[in-house]
């Protein structure tokens, strides 16, 4: 995977003064983007596991295709490694899956304070979830491409050892583990722009709340 996903930052530091009711809702909506934030950790320390087994797997995996098949036993080390490093990114990316479902959880928060905000504020505020919502289903979608990624590469290092595969099977199954890292690619991208999208909403609805105290 060549791209990295855009880690949401939600850095935000707010000087709240008085207690009228527009500063309750900056302090909620803070809080409530803290949290997502927070939430994201977990998935944020899986990308970087992910980007590292991925660098590695690539390396291991030119190497073994340089091997011949009278070279079987160290054919079958680096293929049970390589099976191996995708058990791994498996776990990582079942990792990144539950702390983005908490994450989303937290921005369920968003709908509390959009009641109690006033019709200005509620409809960017509807946008910001929005936009919350959409980046999070573009999440979903990267992660079921990229378990088929993982599928379709397992099938690669299995055929590695078969006696039974081919040249052209073997050419074939690459393009296949190709084509999909290409839709995985799509699904990042989508994502980063939606990460993009959602960032620059978020600063919008803070500037206005801002500017009503």
């Amino acid at each position: 995977m060549k791209k990295s996903i855009v880690g949401l930052v939600l850095a935000v530091s707010l000087v709240l003064s008085g207690c009228n009711f527009e500063s309750s809702i900056e302090k909620q909506l803070s809080n409530a983007m803290t949290e997502m934030n927070s939430a994201e950790k977990e998935y944020r320390n899986a990308q970087t596991e992910l980007t590292e087994l991925e660098k590695s797997e690539q390396k291991l995996f030119n190497e073994t295709m340089e091997l011949t098949k009278e070279q079987r036993d160290e054919l079958e080390t680096k293929v049970t490694e390589l099976e191996g490093s995708l058990e791994q990114r498996l776990t990582h990316l079942e990792e990144e899956e539950e702390s983005i479902s908490r994450a989303r959880d937290s921005a369920d928060e968003l709908d509390a304070i959009i009641k109690q905000a006033d019709e200005n504020d509620k409809k960017s505020i509807e946008t910001l979830k929005t936009a919350t919502t959409n980046r999070y289903e573009l999440h979903a979608v990267f992660v079921a491409e990229y378990k088929k990624l993982i599928a379709e590469q397992k099938e690669l290092y299995e055929m590695l050892v078969s006696e039974e595969t081919g040249l052209t099977d073997l050419k074939n199954k690459v393009s296949e583990v190709n084509a999909q890292n290409e839709l995985v690619q799509s699904a990042i991208t989508a994502y980063n722009d939606a990460t993009a999208k959602m960032n620059v909403l978020k600063d919008d609805v803070f500037t206005s709340l801002q500017k009503e105290k």
